[in-house]
């Protein structure tokens, strides 16, 4: 019946694995767990390993890192069962009916459970993907279904295997960001709605600012892509909020004045960015100067 499949990078998934198995076990399905480690270093390898003792756990190492996109259609490929459900390697379970909600979805086309965060602040130097996470992705399943497909999340979904047969991730996007825009986009064009419900991992990512600002740039960057793609337009990607605030500033020529602005308080901005409160809405102003740079 279910394939839960994890892509893993630099993490200990040994928790995470015996939880689900212990839910699919209670829930009676046919279901297997397939692991593909995408060359994590050596120490993650060796905290690993014992998920082989796990049953119904298939378990591949890479040789060379293939990354975000490609990992996905390989776990998929991998999958023997009709029903895939992914989710990043970085998450905890923390509800007993986390199987069971998608078990209960079946038969489905594309269903997606969204996030929660720890309650916990990180230290300050992890603090910006943390409170971005809480202040940004953490959405209920009413207000993601308002703009169903351009809600979609790669974190936790579920789909089936002959939809996704159809509608495999595109390996064009390259590291971090929008590979979920782009697939949002596919399925819409192939008629599927992506279905929005209440049943949330917890992410525990523990970024460095640093790292999140350069894995933002890239998003940015993946984001510019996209628009070269679809050339004509197209109302998931219109209606990006970053790119809106883009035309916003293009209409009236104020781009050339933004670009000043933002080159004055660049500084200021990154400041508080690396401070134990960052600013989500300097963020933003951050994240449009980068954009306002690579259009200029």
């Amino acid at each position: 019946m279910l394939s839960i499949c994890i892509g893993i990078y630099n993490w200990d998934v040994s928790a995470l694995v015996s939880e689900l198995s212990s839910q699919a076990d209670s829930l009676g399905i046919d279901y297997e767990i397939v692991l593909v480690d995408d060359a994590s270093d050596e120490s993650y390898l060796v905290a690993n390993e014992k998920v082989r003792n796990i049953k119904n756990v298939v378990y591949i190492l890479n040789k060379h890192n293939i990354g975000r996109t490609a990992i996905r259609n390989k776990l998929a490929d991998v999958a023997r069962f009709p029903y895939l459900l992914f989710m990043d390697c970085d998450t905890t379970v923390t509800h007993d009916d986390f199987l069971k909600k998608y078990i209960d979805e079946i038969p489905a086309e594309v269903v997606s459970g969204g996030y929660e965060y720890g309650d916990v602040p990180p230290m300050r130097e992890n603090m910006l993907r943390w409170k971005y996470g809480h202040v940004r992705e953490t959405v209920s399943a009413a207000k993601r279904n308002m703009n169903p497909n351009a809600s979609f999340s790669t974190f936790n979904f579920l789909i089936s295997k002959e939809i996704f047969s159809k509608v495999r991730f595109d390996t064009t996007l390259q590291g971090y960001g929008h590979e979920d825009t782009l697939f949002g986009i596919e399925l819409e064009q192939a008629g599927i709605v992506v279905k929005h419900i209440d049943n949330p991992l917890r992410h525990d990512v523990s970024v460095l600012t640093e790292k999140f600002r350069a894995q933002t740039c890239n998003a940015i960057d993946n984001l510019l892509l996209l628009c070269e793609k679809f050339p004509e337009g197209n109302d998931i990607i219109n209606g990006i909020a970053l790119l809106k605030a883009y035309k916003k500033l293009a209409k009236y020529h104020l781009i050339p004045l933004y670009n000043f602005f933002y080159s004055i308080c660049k500084s200021l901005i990154k400041r508080n960015l690396y401070s134990a409160n960052p600013s989500i809405n300097l963020f933003d102003f951050y994240k449009l100067g980068y954009l306002c740079s690579k259009k200029s």
